[in-house]
């Protein structure tokens, strides 16, 4: 790539992550929702989605407290990972991905609608990310009102996962967004039940 090329690839690049972080749904999750997560002391967190605005993330938790552990679908982004706690691999098999890890929270920001589209996409990913928790685990899912239906609504959710949050979280919270739609956080508890079969997953998309 010619020189003059590359340095417009990177000066977009930067000013592009700026325009991310400055929306009020990231600035909420970085301030907010993030650091609530890191006072709860868990042991080892999943955060979905790696891009150059998400790479400094992990920072939010202690180190001596937290493994955060980063996965994305695109091996290119692999680089805004968690170092040596990050793998390449779909949500939709997270079990089998971090197998012989269990999760006390997972973080899933902007993929309902990016990438996870159907009906027996959400069930897989779903099911999976119940086989991934601990008991008693906590799901967050990050989504787009203009873009997929309400998670709390969805039988193959709610019949793994109560939405409640936590101490410090409220089980949902709505940012308004462009165009007059809300970016939705919402916190969903792992029920202790067991739910068998699987379902194919489409490829993870670009995460907001």
């Amino acid at each position: 790539m010619p020189v003059v090329a590359r340095t417009k690839s990177i000066v977009s690049a930067i000013k592009f992550n700026w325009q991310v972080q400055s929306l009020p749904d990231r600035v909420y999750l970085r301030q907010v929702m993030l650091p609530a997560m890191a006072r709860m002391k868990p042991a080892n967190v999943l955060l979905a989605g790696t891009r150059r605005y998400t790479k400094r993330y992990p920072e939010l938790f202690d180190r001596e407290m937290t493994a955060v552990w980063t996965i994305d679908f695109d091996p290119s982004a692999a680089r805004f990972g968690n170092g040596q706690l990050h793998r390449t691999g779909d949500m939709c098999e997270v079990d089998k991905v971090f197998r012989g890890v269990r999760f006390d929270m997972i973080h899933i920001n902007g993929l309902l609608g990016f990438g996870v589209d159907t009906p027996e996409g959400v069930r897989a990913m779903i099911t999976a990310c119940h086989r991934a928790l601990q008991p008693g685990g906590h799901l967050m899912l990050g989504w787009d009102a203009d873009r997929t239906r309400d998670p709390s609504h969805n039988k193959d959710i709610t019949s793994l996962f109560e939405h409640t949050g936590f101490i410090d979280a409220p089980e949902r919270h709505e940012v308004p967004g462009v165009d007059g739609y809300d970016h939705v956080f919402d916190w969903f508890w792992r029920r202790d039940t067991t739910h068998a079969g699987s379902s194919e997953c489409p490829s993870m998309g670009l995460l907001r």
